[in-house]
């Protein structure tokens, strides 16, 4: 009987462990000082660029950002850093953070997107998980083959 309690502590406890292990997922920027401001203004553009972690962001989306990115340089600019800023541009500053955490992280190839649905001719639910950049590969290449498809000229047959 012992010997079953430290077990059933080290189950219980097991989750506990696995939990704090798990690595934080840190927001895209965060703006302290103009120094570390801009590295990762220039990490989140390069990013941005086809091929990086927010490659398939939007051109609109994309504009909202570099303009955001504007707004903070111009705010750190005029301030040695965050601390010393008076409390309205403290705020554009956070609104500004805000809205461009908020656009990249929806927009983060790595992020997981599931479903749970029943697939065709089932009544069982099936889970699926992809990340954002299969779906929007997937996406891209349907939109692909319908154009191909539309632009394929239809042949007429019969007599």
């Amino acid at each position: 009987m012992n010997r079953l309690v430290p077990f059933a502590l080290a189950l219980a406890l097991a989750p506990i462990a696995v939990h704090a292990t798990e690595p934080v997922n840190p927001q895209p920027l965060v703006a302290q000082t103009l120094m570390s401001f801009n590295k990762d203004a220039a990490r989140i553009e390069r990013d941005m660029e086809a091929g990086g972690k927010y490659g398939y962001i939007s051109s609109s989306e994309k504009g909202r950002v570099i303009t955001q990115l504007g707004e903070m340089r111009k705010l750190l600019t005029e301030h040695a850093d965050a601390s010393d800023m008076p409390p309205d541009a403290k705020i554009a500053l956070a609104n500004a953070q805000g809205e461009i955490n908020a656009i990249l992280s929806h927009n983060d190839n790595d992020r997981l997107i599931c479903e749970h649905v029943a697939p065709v001719g089932s009544h069982r639910p099936v889970t699926t998980c992809h990340t954002y950049a299969e779906l929007m590969m997937q996406h891209r290449a349907m939109e692909h083959d319908m154009t191909n498809r539309l632009n394929t000229p239809q042949r007429k047959t019969g007599n």
